[in-house]
């Protein structure tokens, strides 16, 4: 039995690292968070409408006709985005023709508070028919399979926390603070009731999608992904598992394999029984070398060599050595060769064996000019003698002299030396490729031998996958208990964040807007600087969007952090200064009778503190555990995948 790999395609199935029963899990994973999303949504929509229409009541069309926009803006930048997306285009024509597709995302536009709570009741009825089914029938993940569905409404609703909420609370607070003690306080109420509801549904988003993106490299799908995408990212985990099962199988197959493996003492102990073997009684030949050589001063040495042929090792041999033994092999005693001015040459060369030819990848000779009768004559360097005489043209002419005879043999014998007594492992640790492949930049690729191998399985040690693979980092998702503490952190954050930034505005409004702007600019350049303006001009131009909800909160969104560390800690620390900086500003230097900026004061320490205190205990304890996926390399291609090159 395999086991399962881990990846991040769904909710886990454990809660602090407990694993938790199937119908628990469809509790805390999708009836909980639709019934909360559902109701977060009623109230924040109806809250801001009526509070756009208090506004025109008591003769405030700024305000008014502001919170209005707020609420139409996402609806209408979903539909802007679907429709300039060629695969939400491709999804929402199938099945019907374009003027039908069209015409239906207008009806959508208009009554986009049906359609969403449309969609929640519908993720809500497919939870609790998974209910009525038992643990591992078929049918109940059917159920939480269509509970999981993709559709653009959730677009909308990513596209709602930060284009409608987040401003929404800046402008309210604003509203309220720029207000003296004679106010209406029907207004103020629903002004409570849609800031309260506005930060919650920000912060339950940016809990869902703040490392979206490490989650989506391995198995993780947005939420508004079309049918093709989803199948895609469902192929390529069919495809991880299969790959992680099969490096499982051969990493056991290799620590069963070394564990036979012999020890090093008995190693050492052949190695040095190897070097014993040789006894001189046991040669059965010698053979004499006598002739004269010819040396740079013209003169003839005499020169004598004796070769002694031996046999190989009989005992404790393998066979591949014992075929070797059988050949005769030279070897030069040092002691008989005698003074080199004595020595005598052979008219004949001996029977040695041939140098090992040059490798294949030696290049290629260059052909040989033959001279022509124009040509100058060449001189001849070791010619000295008289062409007449015919015993020195004998001589020149010999094709090889006794010293280079002599070099061939002590290269031959230290080269039959060392494939005798030097231990070498197993050819196929090696990992022969194709040596016929023609283009050397070209992956190699392990080849399956055509002729079964020698060698016993036990023998053959290796980790190559059939295909180029690539290890890809990321997280699974948060668990409940994960995604309840971030939330509260989150919120938290939240609160101290836009009480800074809606208080520095109501007392300086020209250096509010020049603090905004210089925090965008940063932002916009860290995010150049992370992803060199790579990709599409359509990702190129997210990142002004990116760099826009990043003066509110922080989230890895088609942006991959390479260090994500670096990012989050840098964040934290640039907006606490912020916030701690403006805040002892107005506080310090502004007088106020109403004790309602005092509680505001108060209001963004503690904030700050509960922020701190939850950050600590989720990346100390809840922190998700990561995920290694072993994927195809050719598959992770982020600059070519069709789900990066739309906006959605």
């Amino acid at each position: 039995m395999e086991a399962q790999v881990a990846h991040a395609a769904s909710p886990p199935p454990h809660i602090l690292g407990y694993t938790i029963r199937s119908r628990t899990r469809i509790w805390v994973s999708y009836i909980v968070p639709a019934c909360l999303g559902v109701l977060v949504y009623i109230v924040q929509t109806a809250s801001d409408l009526a509070l756009s229409y208090q506004h025109f009541s008591q003769k405030e069309p700024g305000f008014g006709a502001g919170t209005l926009v707020l609420v139409i803006l996402p609806p209408l930048i979903t539909f802007l985005l679907v429709l300039t997306s060629r695969e939400q285009r491709d999804c929402a024509c199938s099945g019907r023709n374009r003027c039908t597709a069209l015409a239906l995302g207008l009806v959508k536009l208009l009554l986009f508070p049906f359609f969403v709570v449309f969609r929640f009741c519908t993720r809500l009825f497919w939870a609790i028919e998974g209910l009525f089914h038992d643990d591992d029938d078929v049918e109940r993940m059917k159920c939480l399979a269509k509970a999981e569905q993709t559709s653009n409404i959730e677009l909308y609703l990513f596209i709602q926390a930060y284009a409608q909420a987040a401003p929404q609370i800046i402008l309210q607070l604003y509203h309220m603070l720029a207000q003296d003690m004679f106010r209406n306080y029907e207004t103020s109420a629903v002004q409570a009731l849609s800031l309260v509801f506005s930060a919650i549904d920000l912060a339950a988003v940016t809990t869902s999608y703040h490392r979206i993106e490490s989650q989506r490299r391995v198995g993780r799908h947005y939420p508004w992904a079309t049918p093709k995408q989803v199948d895609g990212h469902r192929c390529q985990l069919e495809q991880n598992e299969r790959l992680c099962c099969e490096a499982a199988r051969r990493k056991r197959q290799s620590e069963r394999t070394i564990t036979s493996f012999p020890e090093s003492d008995k190693i050492m102990e052949n190695f040095r029984s190897r070097t014993s073997l040789f006894n001189p009684g046991e040669a059965s030949h010698e053979l004499h070398f006598q002739g004269e050589d010819e040396v740079d001063n013209d003169a003839l040495e005499q020169m004598e060599t004796r070769a002694l042929l031996h046999s190989g090792p009989r005992d404790n041999a393998t066979d591949e050595e014992k075929i070797q033994g059988t050949r005769p092999k030279l070897k030069v005693r040092h002691e008989d060769l005698g003074d080199v001015n004595t020595i005598e040459v052979l008219d004949s060369i001996p029977e040695t064996p041939a140098p090992p030819p040059p490798p294949k990848t030696a290049p290629p000779e260059l052909p040989v000019l033959q001279p022509t009768e124009d040509d100058p004559p060449t001189p001849d360097l070791r010619r000295t003698m008289s062409d007449k005489d015919t015993t020195k043209s004998r001589r020149v002419t010999r094709p090889l002299s006794q010293l280079e005879t002599f070099k061939d043999m002590l290269l031959v014998n230290a080269q039959l030396y060392i494939k005798q007594n030097v231990p070498h492992p197993p050819k196929l640790l090696l990992g022969k490729v194709s040596e016929d492949a023609a283009d050397d930049h070209s992956i190699l690729i392990p080849q399956t031998p055509k002729t079964p191998s020698p060698l016993t399985p036990k023998d053959v040690v290796d980790f190559y996958f059939p295909r180029p693979t690539k290890i890809v980092n990321g997280i699974q998702q948060d668990d409940f208990a994960g995604k309840t503490v971030s939330f509260f952190g989150w919120v938290a954050f939240i609160i101290m964040r836009m009480l800074a930034l809606s208080t520095f505005c109501v007392f300086y409004p020209r250096a509010f807007f020049i603090l905004v702007g210089v925090h965008y600019a940063l932002m916009l350049a860290c995010l150049v600087l992370e992803t060199r303006c790579r990709g599409s001009w359509s990702r190129t131009l997210f990142l002004l969007l990116l760099a826009y909800i990043y003066i509110f909160v922080l989230m890895e969104f088609r942006v991959s952090f390479k260090s994500v560390r670096l990012w989050y800690g840098g964040y934290l620390v640039l907006t606490m200064a912020e916030n701690i900086t403006v805040s002892s500003i107005w506080f310090v230097n502004e007088e106020w009778e109403s004790w309602w900026i005092g509680f505001i004061w108060e209001w963004i320490v503690y904030s700050g503190v509960l922020f701190v205190a939850t950050l600590i205990v989720y990346y100390w304890i809840l922190k998700p555990k990561e995920v290694a996926l072993i994927v195809e390399d050719e598959a992770l291609n982020p600059e070519a995948s069709p789900e990066e090159q739309p906006v959605t």
